[in-house]
């Protein structure tokens, strides 16, 4: 279970500050440096792993940490203060939480900062969310699954997070990240926990568990980890699945796949921008692999860092403006973007989520110029709009937010060569043509996002344009998916696209 802390700070910590630092949160404890420098693990007599504390980064926008801690905790500090963070363990006989509060706030006073330390909120005691594992992120390891705890307001998707998926998920094994029921996910971590591979546990006030996606209760096995409670299933989900007023808002999500023939000059995330800046209303501001976000929005700096890791994938995320930040007319925006290589050139499989308040709509009208333009330039390969409750700001709650219904779907020339120009002109669903009368792309609006029949007329649409049981965007996380709706998982054996072949980065 993870107590964790955050020192924003003026300056840079060095060495002295560091060691000061490090003495003042336990001077009995041993030091080990681990990932290159990159982790300081705390450990006492008996070799437990009591803290572990990663190296300083610099965040692009100061914002980056008021979205992720607490509005106004920046105000006092420089445009791009310095992060560090700390995790203690749950050990029941030691002190962890007081170990990482005083490193953060020893840090803090010399150098200038703030200090962020979330009050608890889970039920401690169960002996499965207690102890230490050799990765400073994963509580418990069992025969098939790696399992975080999280005790904070909002979870994201940590560095610590993206590691432990690396590593494990290289052994096959399930991600699985428990929270209180009062704690929300960013929309990066959301998008990795909705896969097949991966497993989002909620407890309870009272002390039981429930999968924050459909509310089913779970059940701590010692295989499995936390898996299906058939006898307590037939009661229904638990009170605090239900929703409440904050999850009133709605949503709008894409998943975009584009291909690019591969070319040195290939510069990535054009189609990145065109969705935020025609949905969104601006150009993406920051971005990362792991939150915080610590760099600014870059195509040529996004394209270096896939180009460097392949031709393994890459996975990053995105976010527009913060609230403070934006001009009239910007809406609160997030999404990620898979950077693989294919038979055939350079894939970006990318989704993107815009928020909307209670009483506000989305302007569908942008969607048809916007399958024009990715036909223009020759990239669309699929499309599929769907829309959900949820909270505007595009944090996620684990309350019930209703199913999400189907806007419409685009079909690339490629594909839609490949169905047959005749038959996708013969769909249930008229299609709205782009690009040349010989080879065009189609535009297949279902409807609105509100209609109750809009997945039967969806799937009506996929069994005509693909009769033998295909679907459009098979493999690639674009099409419409039963449960969950979960992003494709990578072939690299990784959690909802982020890669488990070593090019996740470590903390």
């Amino acid at each position: 279970m993870s107590h964790d802390a955050v020192a924003l700070l003026a300056d840079a910590p060095d060495r002295r500050a560091l060691i000061a630092a490090l003495a003042a949160a336990g001077p009995d404890l041993r030091v080990r440096l681990v990932a290159d420098g990159a982790v300081v693990e705390l450990r006492d007599g008996d070799d437990r792993v009591v803290a572990s504390l990663q190296a300083a980064q610099r965040l692009a926008l100061s914002s980056e940490a008021e979205r992720l801690l607490s509005d106004g905790i920046a105000d006092d500090l420089p445009a791009q203060p310095y992060w560090v963070e700390a995790r203690g363990a749950e050990l029941p006989d030691a002190d962890t939480a007081g170990v990482v509060g005083r490193f953060v706030r020893d840090l803090a006073g010399r150098l200038g900062g703030e200090v962020w330390e979330p009050d608890s909120a889970l039920v401690r005691g169960a002996p499965f969310l207690e102890g230490t594992t050799d990765h400073p992120a994963v509580t418990a390891l069992t025969e098939r699954a790696a399992v975080v705890v999280q005790d904070r307001p909002l979870v994201p998707m940590s560095p610590w997070i993206v590691d432990a998926m690396a590593r494990h998920g290289r052994r096959g094994l399930r991600l699985q990240v428990v929270t209180p029921s009062t704690s929300r996910l960013t929309h990066a971590l959301h998008s990795v926990l909705r896969s097949a591979a991966a497993r989002w546990v909620v407890q309870t006030p009272e002390g039981s568990y429930y999968d924050g996606f459909s509310g089913v209760p779970l059940r701590w096995d010692g295989r499995e980890a936390f898996t299906v409670d058939g006898d307590a299933r037939a009661g229904g989900p638990p009170e605090a699945f239900r929703a409440d007023d904050a999850d009133r808002g709605h949503q709008l999500h894409v998943d975009l796949n584009v291909e690019h023939p591969a070319d040195n000059g290939l510069v990535l995330g054009a189609s990145v921008e065109l969705l935020a800046e025609r949905l969104g209303g601006a150009p993406p501001a920051v971005w990362g692999t792991a939150e915080p976000f610590a760099q600014e929005w870059r195509r040529a700096v996004f394209t270096r860092t896939a180009r460097n890791r392949a031709p393994g994938q890459t996975w990053a995320a995105f976010s527009g403006p913060a609230e403070g930040l934006r001009e009239d007319g910007v809406r609160p925006f997030a999404g990620t973007v898979r950077v693989s290589r294919t038979a055939f050139g350079v894939r970006e499989a990318i989704t993107f989520a815009v928020g909307f308040a209670e009483g506000e709509e989305p302007d569908l009208s942008a969607l048809p110029p916007l399958v024009g333009e990715l036909t223009e330039r020759d990239v669309l390969r699929t499309m599929t709009v769907r829309r959900s409750g949820g909270r505007a700001d595009l944090t996620y709650a684990p309350h019930w937010a209703g199913l999400p219904l189907p806007v419409g779907m685009a079909v690339g020339q490629e594909a839609v060569a490949a169905i047959g120009t005749g038959r996708a002109l013969g769909a249930p669903v008229r299609p709205l043509p782009f690009g040349p009368p010989m080879t065009p792309a189609f535009w297949y609006q279902v409807g609105t996002g509100v209609e109750d029949d809009s997945w039967v007329r969806f799937r009506e649409l996929m069994a005509h344009l693909h009769p033998d049981g295909g679907d459009a965007g098979a493999g690639d996380g674009s099409g419409p998916r039963e449960g969950r709706g979960a992003p494709a998982d990578s072939p690299g054996g990784g959690v909802g696209g982020v890669p488990a072949d070593g090019t996740a980065p470590s903390p």
